[in-house]
């Protein structure tokens, strides 16, 4: 007895060229490339953010799709970046303050990457607090258009305390996108801004963070393609 051919019929088509696209497709559009790190290797992804969508964001002090706060100042996602404009002065903060946008975590060692572009901004920041209630200020890379600078910190608000580590004079345009990897393992604390490296050691950074972040003065300055691990020393 002989068997006829099987016949696709068109809805079999149409699946079978849908599974064909998506194994053609990247597992995932947002999953960034693993970073060529120095001190650290990347263990888990545990967020990727363009920055890219009004969605990016929510309501204030609230998560955004990847985890990511809105805390002290204004952001907003302009020309497909956050677009940070810091905190007035106020009765609480005659001075005004820094904008501030994080990620609330529980981690020890960490590799971040991201873009940024400082534009009129003179100053900004990648940080990261303690786990402590309230949250410590525990470490800083500081970059503006002339220097960049690791510094270990402590306490919060007005008892706010901070050490320069290390510091290193460069020459970056604050119109062009620049990338950041930041590696913190235990006492070690490496940054490099394009082929700008720079490296700094404290007790300080051996403690869990509770938030990771990053800051800026005045208007302007935006931040692009966010990735955060956690990680282990090699």
């Amino acid at each position: 007895m002989s068997l006829e051919p099987q016949r696709f019929v068109p809805h079999m088509k149409s699946r079978l060229l849908l599974c064909l696209v998506a194994l053609a497709l990247p597992l995932n559009a947002q999953t960034p490339a693993l970073p060529v790190t120095q001190i650290c290797a990347v263990d888990q992804l545990i967020s990727a953010e363009a920055f890219d969508k009004p969605e990016s964001f929510a309501k204030e002090k609230q998560p955004g799709t990847e985890g990511w706060r809105q805390g002290i100042g204004t952001w907003s996602i302009k020309d497909g970046a956050a677009y940070a404009v810091q905190e007035g002065p106020t009765e609480k903060r005659p001075n005004g303050h820094e904008a501030v946008c994080e990620h609330i975590v529980d981690l020890g060692d960490y590799v971040l990457t991201a873009e940024f572009k400082l534009g009129p901004s003179p100053q900004i920041g990648f940080v990261c607090r303690d786990t402590n209630k309230p949250n410590l200020h525990q470490g800083r890379v500081m970059i503006t258009p002339t220097a960049i600078w690791i510094q270990k910190m402590s306490g919060i608000a007005k008892e706010t305390r901070r050490e320069e580590l290390k510091k290193i004079e460069v020459k970056l345009d604050p119109n062009t996108w620049h990338r950041i990897t930041i590696e913190i393992c235990g006492d070690r604390f490496l940054a490099k801004i394009d082929d700008h490296v720079l490296e700094a050691s404290h007790e300080r950074f051996k403690e869990r963070k509770g938030r990771v972040g990053f800051v800026a003065r005045a208007e302007g300055a935006q931040f692009r393609n966010v990735a955060l691990w956690s990680a282990k020393a090699k």
